[in-house]
């Protein structure tokens, strides 16, 4: 069942008000509704006495018209009597400065005043809708880490963060020697010496830096754990999700989606940016649990809470695209935020479904279109994913490294990632996201880019996949550190370099806007001729066969990329990072073929595949008419037509062909 909703809430509307929306709701052929994030002091009111009569009733009357509910742990946002009673469980930042109330995540998770009052408001709540009909599942809390909070500085995180040292290195000897401690005297004798990454003369160690973000999305995880296993218990016919945010850099989301059923995201896509983003963070949630929710789906002009702003009107027919878009790649359920814009607080700009005043117009009507759409092809979505022969290795350990060294100028490692996606994307493929423990069995190709946090049993996966059979793309500064972020004290690219057959002979990073011409090299290179920035490694081939070699100035005829056929598979070794157009080229060389060629840059293809064949989406994120040619023609089930093999798309238009 795919299913089809808004985020609502109750609280902010009269009962008549509530009771006008749902059959609007209807309507729009909506099938759930997400509500209760903020809702904490409304359930309970004072401590120990709780509410859900208020609640009850919005369920009730939602399913009596055949709308399901989704419940969230209220967690989010304390009551003010909580905060009054325990001030002590407010965060700090990096300054010590306290986080105050007024707004949301401005609870510290290792705080234990906080920690005792979560769980009784989940164990009241789980008690109390375990067998209500209506109530399908649960979302925890609410965007963990929004507003850069998933790192405290408080007491309480002081504490804590010893004692999850104490856990991992057991005695100070050994963390002293993990993290290289004997730079600038920064050694440990007793455990209370150690303190938190705090704003400091320079920058701190980077051991330390990366042992500190581990540990506060592990604070994150834990929480995240509590409530899962509680609900799980309590209610074992919900489901349990949480609202990831996409490409959100300070929580290890692989370790946090083990405790869902599935994970969902919030997508708030803007209609000039890359229309490839939003895809990418589609597939990165689906790639944790293999199917996933849209949370929170923009269906209106945001507004910023902090500068007052209010954001551009989503133009016509986007909304049902980026719906399309998400369904295309693996969504089961998306709900839009929110069903009506709020009244009051600081959130008024931020629009919904509906309008302040409850009207429905042309958002609403397009809502209602997509419900209509999405309705007539549920059977030929059920039981549907998205497959595809391609992985990119995305470690949250090594994007925390790059965070406090990027190396290179500019440098972010998700915008490597994204890079990377986007070629891939281009060539009609889907990805999935692995990470290092990751099954990479069914896959023909596996990008690994930046990866520099590596020890033996990684390389030693990699390679035994490239032995196999795969293909293992590596970019520039893998293999450099140890997976504690400190140097190798071997060549570079360090643990890869028997399976890449090369080794790093220097590093080149530019400052100053220099570039560096490269070309082809040897016999049927895939890397094209470009210009290349930021950072250069200039390689010495040992068993490898250069691709790519600098094609002008000191560095003239040495070797910028190269090829080494390792068992039944290859290695490539990327010594400089591709502008966007020759990273398409490369990987379009690299991957296997599809059955759609010379897609237009605007145009998206996605195949979502079950026991009764293949659905492939067509879109044209852009305002232009496209032109793409399939392979035969097929029915349309949209509009229920054969067309093709070439066909037309007019601008923001999306087809659904039977395979």
């Amino acid at each position: 069942m795919m299913y089809f909703g808004a985020c609502y809430y109750p609280e902010h509307w009269t009962p008549k008000q509530a009771k006008d929306h749902i059959p609007l709701m209807k309507q729009a052929r909506i099938n759930v509704v997400r509500m209760g994030e903020f809702a904490w002091n409304r359930f309970e009111p004072e401590q120990g006495r709780y509410r859900f009569e208020w609640m009850d009733a919005v369920i009730q009357a939602l399913h009596k018209e055949g709308i399901s509910s989704v419940l969230c742990t209220p967690t989010c946002i304390p009551p003010q009597w909580a905060v009054q009673k325990h001030p002590g469980m407010l965060q700090r930042d990096a300054e010590g400065r306290v986080r105050n109330p007024g707004s949301r995540c401005h609870c510290c998770k290792n705080a234990p005043e906080y920690q005792m009052l979560a769980d009784r408001i989940v164990d009241q709540m789980g008690r109390h809708y375990a067998g209500m009909p209506g109530v399908i599942g649960w979302q925890t809390d609410n965007e963990f880490g929004c507003h850069r909070t998933t790192r405290c500085y408080c007491d309480h995180c002081q504490s804590a963060f010893r004692d999850w040292l104490l856990e991992k290195y057991k005695d100070t000897d050994s963390i002293n020697q993990a993290w290289g401690a004997a730079f600038w005297g920064f050694e440990f004798q007793q455990w209370n010496e150690i303190s938190l990454p705090r704003h400091m003369p320079a920058g701190p160690n980077p051991s330390h830096w990366l042992d500190f973000a581990r540990f506060s999305s592990d604070t994150q995880v834990k929480f995240q754990r509590a409530q899962y296993e509680l609900l799980k218990q309590l209610c074992p016919n919900h489901f349990v999700t949480h609202n990831l945010m996409g490409g959100f850099p300070e929580i290890d989301y692989w370790k946090l989606a083990e405790y869902t059923d599935f994970p969902s995201w919030d997508n708030y896509p803007e209609s000039g940016e890359d229309p490839f983003l939003p895809a990418y963070q589609h597939e990165i949630t689906r790639s944790f649990r293999g199917r996933f929710w849209v949370m929170e789906q923009k269906s209106g002009p945001t507004g910023d809470a902090n500068t007052g702003l209010m954001g551009e009107q989503p133009e016509p027919g986007d909304i049902r695209r980026w719906t399309w878009q998400a369904v295309a790649n693996g969504a089961d359920g998306v709900c839009y935020f929110r069903w009506r814009a709020c009244l009051s607080g600081a959130e008024q700009y931020w629009h919904g479904i509906l309008d302040h005043d409850g009207v429905a117009r042309r958002r609403y009507r397009e809502v209602a279109e997509t419900g209509a759409e999405l309705a007539k092809l549920g059977d030929a979505l059920a039981g549907t994913v998205v497959q595809t022969p391609v992985a990119i290795l995305r470690n949250y350990a090594m994007l925390w490294s790059a965070e406090r060294q990027p190396g290179a100028p500019g440098f972010h490692y998700d915008n490597h990632c994204y890079e990377i996606y986007r070629a891939v994307k281009r060539s009609g493929h889907g990805c999935d996201f692995v990470d290092i423990a990751s099954d990479l069995g069914k896959y023909a190709v596996v990008f690994a880019p930046c990866a520099c946090l590596v020890d033996k049993a990684l390389a030693d996966r990699l390679d035994a996949f490239a032995q196999a059979g795969g293909t293992v793309v590596l970019t520039p500064q893998s293999g450099a550190r140890t997976p504690a972020n400190t140097m190798w004290a071997y060549p570079r690219p360090g643990a890869f370099v028997a399976m890449a057959g090369l080794t790093v002979e220097e590093v080149r990073p530019y400052h100053h806007g220099q570039t560096e011409a490269i070309a082809p090299a040897g016999g049927s290179s895939p890397v094209p001729a470009a210009a290349v920035e930021n950072w250069v490694e200039v390689l010495t081939c040992r068993e490898a066969q250069p691709v790519a070699q600098f094609a002008g100035g000191r560095l003239k005829g040495a070797c910028a990329a190269t090829r080494n056929v390792r068992g039944k598979g290859t290695v490539y070794y990327l010594g400089v990072y591709l502008p966007p157009a020759a990273m398409e080229t490369f990987a379009a060389a690299v991957l296997p073929p599809f059955p759609v060629a010379d897609i237009p840059p605007d145009v998206e293809i996605t195949r979502r595949t079950g026991k009764q064949g293949s659905l492939l989406f067509v879109i044209n994120h852009g305002r232009q008419p496209q032109t793409v040619v399939l392979p035969k023609a097929c029915p349309e089930l949209l509009s229920g037509g054969t067309p093709g093999p070439e066909i037309k798309l007019e601008g923001n238009q999306v087809l659904v062909f039977k395979l």
